[in-house]
């Protein structure tokens, strides 16, 4: 049975306003809970989002009834202390204090000097993927069974020869386009294109096993990667610096509000 209103969010919402409300001076008496259009809009709000289209039937007066059960329960467990050394709740207490830290601090969206400083002080962060030109013969296991190791051996010979070598097809067609290393292993594996990677240049690999079968590889190029520009970087790029400015501006924040405390050593 679908319920009609979000205990957990009634709690959340009880909690903080009793909590504005217990340190409020303005309050007139500490079992008077004054209800509000505000609270009463946010009763309503919670109905609604659980499916219930008829705010003013018995759903919502439920519903107000036990947000008002919960400000209660709430504020008794406060008069009780329950609230103290309570794990849970010093973690939310602190999670919403972290929150309005960054609410009385906004970030300015930065600048295009400010994002190509950082850019250039984490430059390494952001490189284009290194590619490499190869060519490659395949030999089936499935085809040639355990004598593919030993003919790939063979082909190696005849290639580094100068001799025409017949393999067999391989789906990816190499040697007429540069390609990086997340394509290469998506084809060959993770190990096998480690292995293309290291190769030196212009040189017949040594047969290489893969799940699929022996491969014979020889690079011909490398491109090793660069530093991307603004554009490239793009959202990412904006993203870690506006990351990096919170980090920083909360750290800044919290420091000012722990100048204001005397820290003592119990005996």
């Amino acid at each position: 049975m679908k319920p009609s209103y979000s205990v957990i969010g009634f709690i959340a919402v009880a909690a903080l306003i009793g909590v504005l409300e217990w340190h409020s001076g303005d309050q007139a008496a500490s079992n008077e809970l004054l209800v509000t259009e505000a609270q009463r809009a946010f009763v309503r709000e919670q109905v609604l989002q659980t499916g219930v289209q008829a705010t003013g039937g018995a759903s919502y007066e439920q519903a107000l009834a036990n947000y008002i059960d919960e400000e209660i329960l709430y504020r008794e467990g406060v008069k009780l202390g329950l609230e103290k050394d309570d794990l849970i709740v010093k973690r939310r207490v602190v999670q919403k204090m972290r929150f309005l830290l960054e609410d009385m601090t906004p970030i300015a969206p930065p600048t295009q000097a400010q994002l190509q400083t950082w850019l250039d002080q984490n430059a390494q962060r952001y490189q284009t993927e290194q590619t490499i030109l190869f060519d490659h013969y395949f030999f089936s296991r499935g085809k040639r069974g355990d004598e593919a190791f030993y003919q790939a051996g063979l082909a190696r010979k005849n290639l580094i020869s100068g001799i025409v070598v017949v393999a067999d097809p391989f789906p990816l067609e190499t040697g007429s386009e540069l390609l990086g290393q997340e394509r290469i292993a998506k084809e060959f594996g993770v190990a096998t294109s480690n292995t293309i990677f290291e190769l030196p240049l212009n040189e017949w690999s040594e047969p290489v096993n893969s799940s699929l079968g022996v491969h014979l590889f020889k690079v011909r190029q490398k491109n090793a990667g660069r530093t991307m520009t603004l554009e490239e970087a793009g959202e990412q790029l904006r993203s870690d610096l506006i990351a990096a400015q919170r980090e920083a501006v909360n750290e800044a924040s919290l420091a000012a509000l722990r100048a204001t405390y005397t820290i003592k050593e119990a005996p």
